[in-house]
């Protein structure tokens, strides 16, 4: 084969190969709940700690902080989510009062 056949082979493969790795990103990923509430005249850190809800551990969602955006716990009406876990167990009947 000739020299530009090959590499237009290789560029092929290699697009072929990252379509799946682009699609299993997380970054669209929205996770339940919301991001609580800011404090009027709240200004954070400018710096992009997340990039969308699944670049962020566990439960945490990626919310402004004013400036940039950060992970953090989210909230389901009203209540964190450490209180929302602390009734889903005491409904369970695994939590001691």
């Amino acid at each position: 084969m000739k020299t530009p056949t090959v590499l237009v082979l290789v560029a092929l493969i290699t697009i072929v190969m990252d379509i799946p790795c682009a699609l299993s990103s997380t970054k669209g990923l929205q996770k339940s709940g919301a991001c609580p509430k800011l404090p009027p005249d709240t200004f954070g850190t400018c710096v992009e700690r997340c990039s969308g809800d699944g670049s962020c551990p566990g439960e945490m969602k990626c919310c402004s902080n004013g400036c940039g955006h950060v992970c953090k716990s989210p909230v389901f009406e009203g209540r964190d989510v450490s209180m929302r876990k602390e009734l889903d167990e005491m409904a369970a009947g695994r939590w001691d009062t």
